[in-house]
């Protein structure tokens, strides 16, 4: 008799636990869920080697956050979950890698199983009241608003001349700045070139901050939608939609003052380049580069005032050049260098099949320009012809 009542508490210890197993198990579609940490997974850290995973992605009630502690993000989920739960970075990574239609996430004593088809995972994580928190930026924010639109247009206009070096850390970032009037400037800059676009705003006030690239990134790859707020202050800022809200950090070292470049004015001359044209001309051109890394090859392009140019470069190996043509009225033959790969990616982030360019000498930035957009390139010094 003591047997059977083991055996029937056994049993319903048993039903007990798969009855509670099934409440904590939370459906989701893979194409949603899939996408959704898609777009997060920017702001999760990578997967550690050993150890524990600390942070990941969270969901709780209606919404899912990712955060590195430099960077967060706030996603709105298509319906609540019942209790919160941190997927860990490499849960995060099988979800986003799972090809059946559905995901199920269990949580357990001991972590939580991720199922999607026969694909199974069982991992460690953290307590959702453990998850690290970000606050956004104080009550003396600055706010702005902009077209959604607009900002990804302008993002990633700039991104590629934002400088890869360590020296100034600003310059690792993009310069957002407001003043006077309704105009948001967007700016990068690398030391050898910079890149900077517009766009329309309605702004509280004026104010400048240096957001990082990382965060630049991560906002251009949420395509965010409708009006978007811009909040900031010293230290902090927020970008947010309808569905998404981003804190981020900002860098506190000062941004170089590129107003005083941009509002130099100069006795250049204006030409007219084949966008097309001339990209195809360099992609030729730089075949003459060495394998060897420490041979520098130097972009020399010859103007000439009858409207023909001429680019070519040089190393141990081979020689390339090729003619272009341009519209404008030199009033002598110019000679510039470049560094090829400079020039050749701000003439990639121009958009008309025309472009404007305006040259002054062989030591003076080139200055490439769009409405609502400008790339500068400074040249390198070349030897003129004997």
């Amino acid at each position: 008799r003591s047997g059977w009542l083991i055996c029937a508490r056994n049993a319903m210890s048993s039903s007990v636990e798969t009855i509670l197993r099934k409440e904590k198990t939370m459906k989701f579609e893979r194409s949603e869920i899939g996408a959704l940490f898609s777009k997060l997974r920017t702001a999760v850290p990578e997967v550690r080697a050993v150890g524990n995973d600390s942070t990941g992605i969270l969901l709780s009630g209606p919404d899912a956050f990712a955060t590195n502690l430099e960077l967060s993000i706030r996603a709105e989920l298509s319906s609540p979950v019942p209790q919160g739960v941190v997927i860990p970075p490499r849960g995060v990574d099988f979800i986003s890698g799972a090809v059946a239609p559905e995901i199920n996430i269990n949580v357990t004593k001991s972590g939580l199983v991720i199922e999607s088809g026969t694909a199974r995972a069982r991992l460690s994580t953290t307590p959702a009241e453990n998850y690290p928190t970000f606050d956004g930026p104080g009550k003396d924010a600055k706010r702005c608003v902009v077209r959604a639109n607009d900002l990804s247009w302008a993002i990633s206009k700039v991104l590629y001349a934002v400088s890869k070096e360590d020296r100034h850390p600003a310059h690792k970032g993009l310069c957002f700045s407001h003043n006077g009037d309704d105009t948001l400037e967007i700016c990068a800059l690398d030391g050898y070139r910079m890149a900077i676009s517009r766009i329309d705003c309605t702004a509280d006030g004026n104010f400048k901050f240096v957001l990082p690239a990382a965060t630049a990134k991560a906002i251009d790859t949420l395509c965010l939608d409708g009006s978007v707020s811009i909040e900031r202050d010293r230290k902090k800022a927020v970008f947010s939609d309808n569905n998404f809200e981003v804190k981020s950090r900002l860098i506190a070292e000062p941004f170089l003052d590129y107003s005083k470049i941009v509002a130099q004015k100069s006795g250049g001359t204006r030409i007219v380049l084949d966008r097309k044209e001339l990209l195809g001309v360099l992609g030729r051109v730089k075949l003459a580069r060495s394998a060897d890394a420490k041979e520098k090859s130097t972009l020399v392009m010859d103007l000439e005032p009858g409207g023909t140019g001429r680019a070519s470069m040089r190393s141990t190996i081979a020689q390339m050049n090729e003619e272009f043509s341009f519209n404008g009225k030199l009033d002598e033959r110019l000679r510039i260098g470049f560094n090829l790969e400079f020039l050749s990616e701000a003439l990639k982030s121009m958009e008309g099949d025309e472009v404007s360019a305006w040259v002054v000498g062989p030591l003076s930035p080139v200055k490439l320009i769009e409405p609502q957009y400008e790339a500068l390139v400074l040249p390198v010094k070349v030897k003129e012809e004997a």
